[in-house]
């Protein structure tokens, strides 16, 4: 399946600038960061280079690091670490997880005074098996820090510019033999005095360039059009179906190596970044899912050849299920939960597959309108996504052999007052083909799914028409 073309180097350099130019508003009012990815080349570039690797950081609202993550050059993450904070926000702890390895390991941290930090690592019966000691400098960065096994191992040395940019690093053993020893030339640095470029010098030659992108808003719309990558988007598995609740404080979506038994994942919003909670042992496998719009219910669908049944359960009370298809006799999936009382979805019961709505009532479900106007005779029409005023739907269409009708499309509502009436729907060209579409972040960003990855793209990237959208009402 299609994904977001691969931009070139020259363009990423463009993207980088104008990201930073347009966020200039939001920046200068949030000086802290919330998402950062650097990409790795190595020197000198060309046009169709790959990077060796990622590093991506995630930020609270605070502007502490919440989490970072170190990717291989096809996106799969070697290194997973989540900071540790008491509630005075002093770090206390982390767990990392590295590749090949299934549980995390365990860091504690303590700060004896301010200008030491000592990190231990502990291993599976509690004990401490190593030990880093951190000189810190005035700014709180470590210019010197001692690893101690059995015995000390060595020192790394670091040197900071005038701006606080890594400047040189090396590592020194207890013989004095200098090892890695690497400096840094800074090449773009942005309004906020956050580096986007530099080079990385070993032995008086470039090595290695690095690329920045930062971004200090919550959408996330970065070149690798991934979203949430490596928290949502792991390279790992495929992610196939995101929810959101109204105030988009909780999602859940679906993760897989096998389509027909999904994992769910509910991700929690805390102090701004999402914190995963892995629901495998409230429900088992399941096929997707979407969560009501107050975020304390949730739809899903779970699928044993092709019998899609349909679940409905409360957050708080995972005992108590219905089986709203047993109840109804209403088989389906991918649903779209548009208010308390109202439900999207696709249902296969009338010949290919079609999007329906129906009514959430009594526990029971009703479909109540087959809109005729959206299902196309020879194509599979499923996921859909309404807007909160009813403006417009997107759904995703499916024509066997027929390119034209594959992909998303979208059908406005041309009716007058509280009357319905779908215009002709009309493919959506920027997307490629995927499902599961979402529009958050105050109406600016278009989340989907591909198949593979979560992914994202700003909202004026789908050219909607502008009548029916960005709080212009027709009615």
């Amino acid at each position: 399946m299609p994904g977001i073309p691969k931009c070139t180097i020259y363009l990423f350099l463009i993207l980088v600038l104008s990201s930073c130019q347009s966020n200039e508003k939001e920046q200068s009012s949030h000086r802290h960061p919330t998402f950062e990815r650097i990409s790795y080349y190595n020197y000198p570039l060309n046009q169709n280079q790959h990077p060796l690797k990622f590093r991506l950081t995630y930020y609270y609202d605070n502007g502490l690091p919440h989490r970072w993550l170190e990717l291989d050059s096809a996106g799969r993450v070697m290194t997973d670490y989540i900071y540790k904070y008491d509630s005075e926000w002093i770090q206390v702890g982390a767990k990392y997880r590295e590749d090949g390895v299934k549980n995390y390991s365990i860091e504690q941290v303590d700060f004896p005074n301010d200008s030491t930090m000592v990190t231990e690592w502990l291993d599976s019966l509690g004990n401490i098996y190593y030990r880093m000691i951190d000189n810190l400098n005035t700014q709180g960065n470590t210019y010197r820090a001692t690893f101690i096994g059995d015995e000390v191992h060595g020192y790394d040395s670091t040197f900071y510019t005038e701006e606080g940019f890594v400047e040189r690093i090396f590592f020194t053993n207890v013989k004095g033999k200098i090892y890695n020893d690497r400096s840094f030339q800074y090449d773009s640095v942005n309004q906020n005095g956050d580096w986007l470029s530099r080079k990385k010098i070993m032995a008086d030659t470039v090595s290695e360039v690095h690329l920045k992108e930062i971004f200090y808003d919550r959408q996330y719309n970065s070149e690798s059009g991934k979203f949430l990558e490596g928290i949502v988007t792991t390279g790992d598995y495929d992610e196939n179906t995101i929810s959101f609740s109204a105030n988009e404080e909780l999602a859940i979506l679906t993760r897989t190596d096998n389509w027909e038994k999904q994992q769910p994942i509910l991700l929690r919003r805390s102090n701004g970044v999402y914190v995963e909670e892995d629901l495998y042992d409230e429900l088992g496998y399941i096929y997707n899912a979407a969560l009501s719009p107050d975020g304390d219910k949730l739809l899903y669908s779970v699928r044993d050849s092709d019998q899609e049944e349909i679940w409905l359960i409360k957050l708080n009370d995972w005992s108590n299920r219905l089986n709203l298809t047993k109840a109804s006799g209403i088989q389906g999936g991918y649903f779209y939960w548009h208010n308390e009382n109202e439900v999207y979805f696709y249902t296969s019961q009338h010949g290919y597959g079609d999007v329906m709505k129906g009514i959430l009532s009594n526990e029971s479900l009703t479909i109540v309108d087959s809109l005729k106007e959206l299902n196309a005779i020879n194509a599979t029409e499923f996921s859909p996504f309404i807007d909160k005023d009813g403006q417009f739907i997107i759904f995703t269409r499916y024509e066997e052999g027929v390119p034209d009708n594959q992909g998303f499309f979208i059908a406005y509502n041309s009716g007058v007052g509280n009357e319905t009436v779908w215009t002709i729907p009309k493919k959506l060209e920027m997307p490629g083909y995927g499902w599961s579409p979402a529009i958050i972040s105050n109406n600016t960003q278009f989340v989907y799914t591909d198949g593979n990855d979560i992914l994202s793209l700003p909202i004026t990237a789908l050219q909607l028409d502008s009548s029916y959208f960005c709080g212009t009402s027709r009615k």
